[in-house]
């Protein structure tokens, strides 16, 4: 690969990336196999990109995205791609510190912590089978009580964002998050992780023109279920250059301008669901063509 990036995304709305399976009337996300953890599919990403670079110039998404399938057969070449979005850190709205009022934290855990530091080429220190967090004290949520230790400055280095936060999330999500974060074992984030997603009933109302049924009663009609608000995501992305045409610098800033501003992600979009502020790593771009490779600067 000639090119590897990171991109971060906070989620400004419920996000709804539509899963697998028959669980009835309920509208499942989309879950990794080997963890159950929500995700958002590259493939939605990279769509929501494209078309919005599509609309600042048409030939830029052709040079970027490559042309999609004509009448004939023929796609283009792509020389940008993006991976799916993983959890990095997830809000828990319900937790009260040391037996106080409800606060506002972060939550992650080992395996997520883990993975970001390799990808991203971090220092990566062995966590305790104990939750180590920003306050050390007693947090409760639901029926659980968790013993929270005080993390260690290596600790911190590890779980780290790369680059700068976006100037809309400096001052506000930014403090915030760097005096309330908890990292937990794997098993304890697992049981969390589902009291923090964002569920929603809806119900059908009768009319009563059915005779089982009273004008004015309510059915469940659909459940949904979305990754809160709040939540922080990584995915990987590049680019994988043509060595007859590659994209110029123009074409690396037009999609730049989309990349690091809001986009739309999953479905529901005509309720304002999967807006999500992204950022990235790195921003700059320098092309040698004479020896046809990509560098970071």
């Amino acid at each position: 690969m000639k090119d590897f990036r990171l991109n971060y995304l906070y989620s400004l709305s419920p996000i709804h990336c539509g899963g697998e399976g028959d669980l009835g009337n309920i509208l499942e996300i989309a879950r990794e196999v080997h963890t159950n953890f929500p995700y958002i599919p590259g493939s939605s990403i990279r769509g929501s990109i494209r078309n919005e670079v599509d609309i600042i110039n048409s030939d830029a998404t052709n040079k970027l995205f490559g042309k999609e399938l004509d009448d004939d057969g023929n796609m283009g070449v792509h020389q940008v791609w993006f991976g799916d979005a993983r959890l990095l850190w997830v809000p828990m709205k319900t937790m009260s510190f040391n037996g106080n009022q409800d606060i506002f934290t972060w939550v992650s855990c080992h395996s997520l912590i883990r993975d970001h530091a390799i990808i991203s080429n971090l220092p990566f220190v062995t966590f305790p089978n104990e939750a180590v967090g920003t306050n050390a004290g007693t947090y409760e949520v639901a029926d659980a009580q968790i013993k929270v230790l005080k993390i260690t400055p290596d600790q911190e280095k590890t779980i780290t964002f790369l680059g700068e936060f976006p100037d809309s999330l400096k001052d506000s999500v930014k403090p915030t998050w760097e005096s309330n974060h908890i990292v937990l074992p794997d098993a304890d984030f697992q049981v969390l992780m589902e009291h923090s997603l964002w569920t929603q009933v809806r119900n059908k109302i009768s009319d009563g023109t059915k005779e089982d049924t009273e004008a004015g009663s309510a059915e469940v009609f659909w459940t949904d279920v979305c990754i809160p608000r709040d939540t922080i995501f990584y995915l990987p992305w590049g680019y994988s250059l043509s060595k007859i045409d590659p994209i110029s610098t123009d074409e690396h800033n037009k999609l730049m301008e989309v990349i690091q501003g809001l986009i739309q992600v999953g479905g529901q979009a005509n309720v304002g669901r999967g807006w999500v502020q992204s950022w990235v790593s790195h921003s700059t771009f320098e092309f040698n063509k004479q020896e046809q490779q990509l560098t970071n600067v």
